[in-house]
């Protein structure tokens, strides 16, 4: 059975509320109980809980995470990255994956009236914005992580999603192609779209066409990029550059394309969006759009961080940077044919990093 702060305060003689004082470190304990009661505490391996930890102070050192499904493929490292801002801090973490499930919401809701979280970090709230508002104004710190999405009007980090996409288009405008298809994921993936409103806007008065029937939709996953390829081809819509919205799809769309006999990038240039997994390992390896997944997780961490421990909040940060990260489905930087036709320089592209090659294999002797 679980040693409880009641088990050691019966032990020591003393209130729960030493207790509390003890491992919350106040100074207006004795010497002598307090040694007494971190004697017992070692003989009995007790384990302070987070509530046992804030009882003094009101606060439980926790943050509530709530986030949308866990399948979303950027989702662990921005996870990853809201873990490493708070580990220097000692605020734990308590996830909730809603993912709009209205049980799900409720039980998260119910640990915020309980008193087990001191603030919310939120990613794409969606259904639940109305309620973190309401949260909000009652006092309790909430930030945000913007996918993307429509704005939640609390306060928040995001990327520039918009820049990331006209990237896209100046890397494929840089090859000189100029008959573009573009395949997007479902009608609610605010990110998608985000990058889509800039990767159309550069397009604009550029000579290269994108037009509705080379638009398709698929539901994220590699299968649906496959298909959505496949869909093109079977219609005879002619394009030499493709953007797909998410890393996965591109690898679907690239085996597409392989089994058709379309060479990439020599007839068809690919740029993915994300920089997840699988874009490294595909077959060429998947340009991308790299986003921030890891920062934005840190720095909306540090943000709630700065607010729970009564700092002054920061003026809204500018969004985190894309990076073009250029692999093989798409032709070298700086080597690309077509000179004729090409509408920017290479020189010209923001932000690129050239993904290093995987080093040869070492011959056996």
């Amino acid at each position: 059975m679980r040693v409880t702060i009641a088990d050691i305060a019966r032990l020591a003689g003393v209130s729960k509320a030493t207790v509390s004082r003890v491992l919350n470190g106040r100074p207006d304990v004795d010497q002598a109980t307090q040694a007494r009661i971190q004697e017992i505490m070692a003989e009995t391996g007790y384990v302070p809980s987070a509530r046992a930890v804030g009882l003094a102070s009101g606060r439980s050192r926790t943050v509530g995470v709530l986030a949308p499904s866990l399948h979303t493929p950027w989702m662990p490292e921005l996870l990853q990255g809201v873990a490493d801002g708070l580990a220097p801090t000692g605020y734990g973490l308590l996830l909730h994956a809603a993912a709009g499930d209205g049980p799900a919401l409720e039980r998260f809701a119910a640990s915020v009236r309980a008193h087990a979280v001191d603030g919310v970090l939120a990613v794409d709230p969606g259904e639940a914005v109305a309620e973190l508002r309401e949260l909000h104004d009652h006092g309790l710190p909430v930030v945000v992580v913007e996918t993307g999405g429509r704005p939640s009007g609390l306060p928040s980090v995001g990327a520039d999603y918009p820049g990331g996409g006209a990237g896209a288009a100046d890397l494929l405008l840089a090859a000189g192609r100029l008959r573009i298809a573009m395949i997007t994921g479902p009608a609610a993936d605010g990110f998608g779209n985000a990058c889509a409103e800039g990767f159309t806007d550069r397009l604009t008065g550029t000579g290269a066409v994108l037009r509705a029937s080379h638009v398709t939709e698929a539901d994220g996953s590699e299968q649906g990029g496959y298909d959505a390829v496949q869909r093109l081809l079977r219609a005879r819509l002619f394009f030499d550059g493709l953007f797909v919205h998410g890393d996965a799809m591109a690898a679907g769309a690239l085996r597409a394309l392989y089994e058709s006999g379309r060479q990439v990038p020599g007839e068809v240039a690919v740029v993915g969006l994300g920089d997840v997994a699988p874009a490294a390992y595909t077959s060429p390896p998947l340009t991308t759009v790299r986003v921030p997944w890891a920062e934005l997780g840190a720095a909306a961490a540090r943000d709630l961080v700065t607010r729970l421990d009564g700092g002054r909040p920061a003026a809204p940060a500018a969004p985190l940077a894309t990076t073009l990260v250029v692999r093989g489905s798409t032709p070298p930087v700086g080597r690309i044919p077509g000179q004729r036709s090409r509408r920017v320089r290479a020189e010209q592209l923001p932000a690129i990093a050239v993904a290093a090659p995987f080093p040869e294999p070492v011959p056996e002797r």
